[in-house]
């Protein structure tokens, strides 16, 4: 289930990013240099359409949302 992988910096954290290969979704589990446990994010919706990252299982939103961005940044450039 696990597609290609590249890395972001931010600050002094290494983030090694791995694309999961989800049929019809978004998603990536993120690995941390400062040995925080691993993270996996997924593209969402809201009701009013809106898109937003979210952690999965739900608990580590505000990370999801930080990370979720450097991902949009580093495959947008």
């Amino acid at each position: 289930m696990l597609g290609d992988s590249f890395e972001i910096i931010s600050g002094e954290i290494s983030h090694r990013v791995e694309r999961l290969k989800l049929p019809g979704h978004s998603a990536f589990r993120i690995l941390f240099s400062d040995n925080r446990k691993p993270l996996v994010i997924a593209r969402a919706s809201n009701a009013e359409a809106s898109k937003f990252w979210t952690s999965i299982p739900e608990g580590r939103q505000a990370e999801a949302e930080v990370v979720g961005t450097l991902i949009e940044n580093y495959l947008n450039k």
